[in-house]
Formats: C-alpha cells, structure tokens, sequence
C-alpha cells in the first residue's frame, strides 16, 4: 500500500502548527515569566494571570469556531488563528505597560479559541471521517513535543536577545510557518458550506443524547481541572510530600515523554479497541498517578509516568470519543460548548487551589485532586457503558 501524500501532508501541517501554537501559548510563559517581570518590574501574579485571561477568552469563541469547523471551514479558521497568534505575540513584545500585556493575552486567548487542538482535530474530523482516529493521534504526537522544543528555545532566545524579541520571533513564526501550512497545506472538504450566503449549522444534541453529551461534559471539564492544577502545583505537591525541589523538578520532566510514549500505544495498539475504552484507560492511569503521589511519596517516578501516559491518551480520546459518537460534522460544534464551561473551569482552577494550598497544605489540595479524580473515573465508566449503548443503535 503506498502513501497517501495528501493525509501525510495535511496531518504534518496540522500537527507542525499545533505544535508551535501550544509551544507560543500554553508554554509561553514557563521560561519567560520571570524575565518579563524582572525587566518591567510588573506584578509576577498579573503577567503568569496573562494565560488566564487568554483562557477566558478561548472559551468565549471556542463554540462560534467549531461552528465553522463543523460547516468544513477549518482551514479558514486556523489562518485567522495564525494571524492572531502573531498578533498577540507581537503586542505583547511591544507592551508598554501591564493594559496593554493583559490586552495582548486577550488576543492571543482569541488565537487559542481558533487554532488549538479542538479545531485541528475537527478540521480532521471533516476531511478524513470515520478515519481521522489516526490522524488525530499523529497531530497530538506532535504537540506532545511543545514543551520539550520551546520550553528551552525560549530560554536561549530569552538569555541571547531578551523576551520582547523573543515574543517577536514567535510571531514571526506563526506568519512565516504556520500561515502558509494552514492556507496551503490543509484542503477543504467538498461539502464545506460557504463562508456567505448560507448559515452556520447549529449542532444540537439528538433524542436519547443528552446524558452522553452530559457526561462527557463532566469528564473533559474534571480532567481539564485536574491538569490545570497539576501542571501549575505540581513542584509544591511533590515538595509537600516530602521531595526535594531538585527531584521534584526532575521527576516532572517525566510527564511530557510519558504522553508521548501513551500516544504512540494508542496509535499502534490501542487502535484495536473502541477510542472510548481508551479513554477510561487513561483517566485510570491519571487517577492511578495521584493516588500514588498522595499515598506512596516514594513512588513518585512511575506516579509521575502513570499520570502523563494518562493525560497523553486523555488529549486525544477527549477528542476521537466524540468523533465516534457525533460524527464529524456535529462533533467541532458540540465539542466547542463542552470546552467553553472546561476553559472557564482550567482558569479559575490554578488560582483556587493556590489559596487551598494557602490555607490548608499540600495533604487538603490532594485530597481534593483524589476526589476529582475519583468522580472523573467514574464518570468515564458511564461514558463508556453509554458510548457502547449509543454506537449498538447505529
């Protein structure tokens, strides 16, 4: 069987631009947020809240983009998104004061809301179909990688030319790379309705749907809480428990090439069995990784592993369950509204358990985390038992 070049072109695209995308935005600040403050001498909460506010604004445009992702204009929505992702980039790096950084964020949020996983996967979801599972993992594959390319390019840049011209590189990036890989790489399905003279369809939940879509609300919106709280705690967790700062900054580096290593399984084997049998797999292997780090501190490294080989394969189920389930052209819509209740909850979350943490230690915010996690797996197991109900009546 030889290659079919269009898909390889058009995942590489995709997955190149999330790549960069996450590695601008989610990962922005990891290596810049101390230099921006030590320069401007800004509040560090204000410029790390930056990200937040991004988030907000995501959720406010997320439902409106899958919208257009679903009527098979993807392409069109991920151009816009390079545009403002350059944009964003470039006014932070000329920001003159904290307004102007906040506005910047909220450009970049709007960036976020147009050209981050849901809409690539979608955007696959319409051109490949019933297929796209693999496509979808591929791309994921590759914006497993943001954290481990630009978490130290920034760093270099950031120590060679400084942040704001680091800020502008990125930008550079998003016109120079992405924009050309979205507008020529990237095809538009022959059903794709037209940018005018029609309406955007307005996906809406079928009869006997509604405790699907429900649950799978809650499952997408807990595990996008949970991952919130552990990306932004996780070194005062394991410290809480007993670790050295050293090791636990060690053992975190852990989690990026755990979700690569679980997304290539699920690429290879995990493909024999239905994508939401994945799914509780993974939120298996994430609650299985906070119960060790909560109850056994000296199990920390395979807790470590657990837990990112778990949020590896939950990204991607998170988005071939409702593929599966809505098909592709109902799926970018529905999926838009369950991620805009899970970005106000991954906002909101960090700042919440920092003031549990205030209060009442490390022992209090992972008895929470154990809870959450708790009902997340028990939720994915209702998901799967309907899911299975669901797809029998096809």
């Amino acid at each position: 069987m030889g290659i079919d070049t269009r898909r390889l072109r058009i995942v590489s695209a995709l997955g190149l631009g999330q790549l960069i995308a996450f590695g601008t935005s989610l990962y922005l600040l990891t290596s810049l947020a101390r230099p921006i403050a030590r320069d401007t001498h800004w509040d560090l909460a204000w410029i790390v809240g930056g990200y937040s506010i991004g988030t907000l604004v995501s959720a406010t445009v997320s439902a409106q983009s899958g919208r257009f992702v679903g009527a098979g204009q993807g392409r069109l929505v991920l151009c816009l998104s390079a545009l403002l992702f350059a944009a964003g980039l470039g006014l932070v790096a000329i920001s003159p004061n904290l307004p102007i950084y906040c506005l910047a964020w909220a450009v970049i949020g709007t960036a976020m809301g147009t050209g981050l996983y849901d809409v690539a996967f979608g955007t696959a979801g319409r051109l490949f179909g019933a297929t796209a599972r693999a496509a979808i993992i591929q791309i994921a594959l590759w914006g497993g990688f943001a954290s481990t390319v630009f978490w130290p390019l920034s760093h270099a840049l950031e120590g060679v030319i400084g942040w704001r011209a680091t800020c502008l590189v990125f930008a550079a990036l998003h016109l120079a790379v992405c924009l050309p890989l979205y507008a020529f790489a990237v095809s538009v399905p022959p059903d794709a309705a037209p940018v005018r003279g029609a309406p955007l369809p307005r996906a809406q939940v079928a009869v006997g749907e509604g405790w699907l879509y429900a649950v799978m609300g809650g499952v997408v919106t807990l595990e996008m809480a949970i991952v919130a709280v552990m990306s932004v705690h996780m070194q005062a967790l394991l410290t809480g428990r007993g670790l050295t700062l050293a090791t636990a900054v060690s053992l975190s580096a852990l989690v990026g090439p755990s979700q690569v290593g679980a997304r290539l399984l699920e690429l290879t084997v995990g493909r024999r069995w239905p994508a939401y049998l994945s799914l509780v797999s993974g939120v298996v292997a994430v609650t299985a990784g906070i119960v060790l780090i909560s109850l056994v501190p000296a199990m920390a490294l395979p807790a470590l592993m657990l837990y990112g080989a778990g949020l590896g394969v939950v990204s991607i189920t998170s988005g071939t369950v409702p593929l599966l389930v809505f098909g592709p052209e109902r799926y970018p819509p529905l999926m838009g509204r369950i991620r805009r209740i899970g970005s106000v909850v991954q906002a909101f979350a960090p700042f919440l358990a920092a003031a549990l943490l205030t209060r009442f230690g490390v022992p209090a915010l992972l008895g929470i985390l154990l809870a959450m996690a708790a009902i997340c797996l028990a939720a994915s197991l209702i998901l799967a038992r309907l899911c299975r109900k669901r797809l029998s009546q096809v």
